[in-house]
């Protein structure tokens, strides 16, 4: 029966490798004071038992009740085979003593070597406009994804019909289930952690305990089971100083990850016009990861994404809400004369920036609308689509607008993908 099992990292005394185990419980196991050790060397191994004649032997040190037994080991050549993981593990029973890189030191070492494709697995999937990012990039595989919403399931599964496509729960998922992966990425619902989620939910300073706050554990736990090179993952900027977000930074570190920690600001930094602010975290087993930002601001006016003028069209879109508009009017001025915040935003061709377009976008609420000669109209499918730089396939308004609504700016996250892609795929 395994007595003992260890989880350390290899010592060094000068430019030698050095094993140092101290316990007690050696001399239940066959290994007191003063007993020589055989040492049986393989590739990324060693097996120590307990011997008649060896070189090494069990030393000692002063310790309370008596001596502790001590194994200590410096030999470059014995320990070559190991001396290139970050840890080992050690499983001590009767008279046998077995060392090998531990699973983490494995991952890590494993990083290194990595080679493209890189496999990918879309945890929180949605439609998809996230993957949308690595189309066309043959360094990448979409091996998998994960989505409980049966439409959103489907449009994910319409891009990545090769994959495999868990439509479940991702908490009643076991990591066993999915298949090897070198990179996850995902956007953890944010419905707990947002402002308005949080005020609509009265989850002030608790956003984890809301229906969706907890569904950064079973991440952390792929994590901690899979340890893939590299993660992605985004969210609202104030997840980020979440507890929630705090511990995905500290859980990641502790598991020997390089985490760059980041907010996106794509109208300012990423000369895109929609300014949707995230939360980026970017963390990679083998060295760490910087990202460039370009610092560029959107120059390029709204017009460059609208469909062309068409005055039947036009007329009839602004037709369809114009009741709808008038009501929020008069809506908005009676809460402004209150003194509350309520309004909405109308915005022309010549608009370099624009508000987020939310996934309620559909309901005609707070905008943005674009200005016509017949009055307000909503934004189209094709041009929401442009501005995010994702193409769905259904041609549903709402549940388009839904699915871009709460998911990435598509054009920002293949930047940030290229990057990654060129980081993992150089070893320098």
């Amino acid at each position: 029966m395994t007595q003992l099992i260890a989880l350390q990292s290899l010592g060094r005394n000068r430019d030698t490798p050095r094993l140092w185990i101290e316990s007690q419980r050696l001399s239940s196991l066959g290994f007191p004071p003063g007993t020589p050790l055989q040492v049986e060397q393989r590739t990324d191994s060693l097996t120590l038992r307990a011997g008649i004649l060896a070189e090494n032997h069990v030393s000692s040190r002063a310790a309370a009740g008596g001596r502790r037994p001590i194994i200590d080991l410096e030999n470059q050549s014995l320990l070559s085979g190991l001396a290139e993981y970050s840890e080992v593990k050690i499983i001590a029973s009767f008279e046998r003593i077995q060392i090998t890189p531990s699973t983490r030191a494995f991952a890590i070492q494993r990083s290194r070597t990595l080679q493209p494709p890189f496999r990918v697995l879309e945890v929180f999937a949605g439609g998809g406009t996230m993957t949308a990012g690595l189309r066309g990039d043959a360094r990448f595989q979409v091996i998998a994804g994960v989505e409980i919403e049966p439409d959103y399931a489907d449009e994910w599964q319409s891009h990545h019909r090769e994959a495999a496509l868990f439509q479940t729960d991702i908490r009643s998922l076991h990591s066993s289930e999915l298949p090897e992966f070198d990179l996850l990425i995902g956007g953890i619902p944010c419905t707990s952690h947002s402002n308005l989620g949080r005020a609509k939910k009265s989850l002030a300073g608790k956003p984890e305990l809301g229906d969706s706050g907890d569904l950064f554990l079973p991440v952390l736990t792929f994590m901690n089971e899979r340890m893939p090179a590299a993660v992605v993952l985004e969210n609202v900027p104030s997840f980020g100083t979440s507890l929630a977000g705090q511990l995905i930074v500290s859980h990641l570190q502790r598991l020997g990850y390089h985490v760059a920690v980041t907010i996106l600001e794509p109208h300012r930094d990423w000369a895109e016009i929609e300014d949707r602010r995230r939360w980026l975290l970017v963390a990679t087993l083998d060295r760490p990861f910087t990202l460039g930002i370009p610092g560029q601001s959107s120059t390029t006016p709204l017009s460059a994404y609208l469909d062309p003028p068409h005055p039947e069209q036009d007329r009839a879109d602004a037709e369809r809400i114009a009741a709808t508009i008038t009501g929020l009017r008069v809506h908005n001025a009676r809460h402004q004369a209150a003194g509350h915040g309520f309004g909405f935003t109308v915005v022309d061709g010549a608009a370099v920036k624009l508000p987020v377009v939310p996934k309620s976008y559909h309901k005609i609420n707070t905008g943005p609308f674009v200005q016509t000669e017949f009055g307000p109209r909503l934004l189209r499918q094709a041009e929401i689509e442009r501005l995010h730089g994702c193409e769905l396939s259904t041609r549903h308004y709402a549940t388009a607008v839904q699915m871009l609504g709460q998911g990435v700016q598509t054009k920002v996250f293949r930047r940030v993908f290229d990057q990654l892609g060129t980081h993992l795929f150089s070893k320098s």
